[in-house]
């Protein structure tokens, strides 16, 4: 008989050998987890396989493992610590922009369009991340309104600088993209790390 838990505690349900591990999961969404719950992890005897991979096994009969322990975080858990994978997003940002503008100091046109559109495309993912992490901690009435409005005041610069940047590009105006990267987007991500993202770590209980 599989032995299944969720997060360690036995689930409630009995189920068939022969039956899959979508129809448990189905089970487990519809009902033993909370909407704040995510699935995040599959422990299945000694492998854990993360649930968006687990997906691919999810058709294997119950009776082919001696356990199953199905892992969930709450969404804020999983807010928090994509809060510390920020700062990660931010160092990676600054470096590459002090590349791209030495790049563009140098003449190096060609190389610099690259490796700014590689910039566009990380900076698009950490306002996303970020953009995502701020509205699930509003739902959980963690995050308070002054940060709040300390992180709209830093996104809506970020947005005018990306604004003012498109036009610079396409006219070539080469001191006056520099300018924009160099000080005023550089100046805008490093306010995010020593201002923004230390308060939400603080908010973590």
């Amino acid at each position: 008989m599989t032995d299944l838990t969720l997060n360690n505690s036995p689930i409630k349900r009995k189920f068939k050998e022969d039956e899959s591990l979508a129809k448990v999961i189905d089970h487990l969404f519809d009902n033993e987890m909370d909407n704040e719950s995510v699935l995040v992890n599959l422990h299945l005897d000694n492998e854990v396989i993360p649930f968006e991979d687990g997906l691919d096994i999810s058709k294997a009969e119950l009776k082919e493992f001696t356990r199953i322990n199905f892992e969930t975080q709450t969404s804020t858990e999983l807010a928090f610590e994509a809060v510390d994978s920020c700062n990660d997003y931010v160092d990676v940002l600054v470096d590459k922009i002090k590349e791209l503008t030495q790049l563009y100091q140098a003449g190096e046109g060609e190389k610099a369009n690259l490796i700014f559109g590689e910039m566009i495309d990380i900076l698009d993912l950490y306002v996303q991340l970020f953009s995502k992490i701020h509205s699930t901690l509003k739902r959980g009435n963690i995050v308070n309104s002054e940060i709040s409005e300390d992180i709209q005041k830093l996104d809506i610069h970020l947005l005018s600088v990306l604004k003012a940047l498109i036009p610079a590009k396409e006219k070539n105006d080469i001191i006056m993209l520099c300018d924009l990267l160099e000080y005023e987007l550089i100046d805008n991500l490093t306010q995010w790390k020593i201002k923004i993202i230390p308060n939400l770590k603080k908010l973590k209980a």
